[in-house]
């Protein structure tokens, strides 16, 4: 499997969220970038309080994976596709906003 992973793109691009912003004004981009670093922020909390609850149940080796091991898997799969639209955001609006 990991020769497939090889070909995977490092650069996700957002052109659906390029293009739905393309006629918006910066401000209105602005704060959509605000709200995503906020959302930002609390993905990545809830991410971490999930994996220290992982970690705290032990990792046994049983065939079939925890509930938390994977409600953390899924947090974090969610917080790394949030950043991506938050990556594509801050490009769009050129600058990293104060929050």
């Amino acid at each position: 499997m990991g020769h497939e992973r090889d070909g995977i793109i490092a650069d996700i691009d957002l052109r659906p969220i390029v293009g739905l912003l393309s006629n918006e004004s910066e401000q209105v981009i602005e704060i959509l970038t605000v709200g995503a670093i906020k959302k930002h922020r609390t993905l990545v909390d809830r991410a971490e309080r999930l994996f220290q609850n992982t970690r705290a149940g032990g990792r046994d080796d049983a065939k079939e994976p925890s509930e938390a091991y994977l409600a953390y898997l899924d947090a974090t799969i969610e917080m790394h596709a949030q950043m991506s639209v938050l990556t594509a955001l801050l490009n769009i609006l050129g600058r990293t906003p104060k929050v």
